[in-house]
């Protein structure tokens, strides 16, 4: 995260937890934190954690920051970018680094759902309109989430 994502994050974050907002204004928020941070755990170090957040309910931004940008690090993140890279292989049909088969085998092994074939070639449900991965949805499907925004 660059410093004005951080101020950002830390400004959104503040209003969230020390100003009464509405419902609408936390699913605002709550939206942009998502969008801001890397690592889609975020809210669990703040809400499920006393790790990054004192008795006082002060966050300890510094702390917070360094967990979340390890997350393009971690073996999920590197898990899902590999299947969406070579997805988009089969997609666009190159095969100019590995070969089909390779890619297909490849995914299977990475995936948890042995039905993304019929998210790309049969129902086509995590194609866009012009052919293209529709990122989030395909995890979405694959890993059985609903966040997976940061591979957009």
């Amino acid at each position: 995260m660059n410093d004005d994502s951080k101020k950002k994050f830390t400004l959104l974050l503040e209003e969230l937890l020390n100003t009464k907002c509405s419902e609408p204004r936390q699913i605002e928020i709550n939206l942009e934190l998502n969008k801001l941070s890397p690592d889609p755990f975020w809210s669990d170090y703040i809400f499920w954690s006393d790790e990054y957040v004192s008795a006082e309910g002060n966050v300890n931004y510094e702390k917070l920051f360094d967990k979340i940008s390890e997350y393009p690090n971690s073996y999920e993140y590197k898990t899902k970018s590999r299947i969406l890279e070579l997805a988009q292989k089969l997609i666009t049909r190159d095969f100019s680094d590995i070969n089909e088969v390779d890619i297909v085998n490849e995914i299977n092994e990475l995936s948890p759902d042995i039905s993304w074939t019929n998210y790309l070639f049969v129902d086509k449900s995590c194609l866009n309109d012009d052919g293209s991965i529709d990122k989030e949805k395909f995890l979405n499907k694959v890993f059985k989430e609903s966040w997976n925004e940061n591979f957009r």
